[in-house]
């Protein structure tokens, strides 16, 4: 089953500047996560950013960085997630 998300996929600012991956839970915005089996696509909600680590690489996300004026949502998989983190860099260094 294809899942096609929407959203931005200029990620290295959400990645790396937005604070999202800092915190340790995302009270505000949650990351969706979307499980696929053979007919069914489960949505399902999670507030911290290590739990990411549990899914496929292949599994599509959706998280939102909150502005002041406005809020923007950018769609990417847990493996590019898994590569940011393996890349080491400083910023992406959260409470695990």
């Amino acid at each position: 089953m294809n899942v096609k998300t929407a959203g931005r996929t200029d990620l290295e600012q959400y990645f790396s500047i937005s604070g999202v991956f800092k915190n340790t839970k995302l009270t505000h915005t949650p990351l969706l996560v979307f499980v696929t089996s053979e007919d069914t696509v489960t949505v399902e909600i999670i507030d911290r950013a290590k739990e990411l680590l549990n899914y496929p690489d292949a599994t599509p996300v959706m998280g939102q960085w909150r502005g002041e004026w406005r809020s923007d949502f950018f769609q990417f998989t847990v493996g590019q997630y898994r590569a940011f983190l393996e890349a080491g860099d400083d910023t992406a260094k959260h409470k695990r």
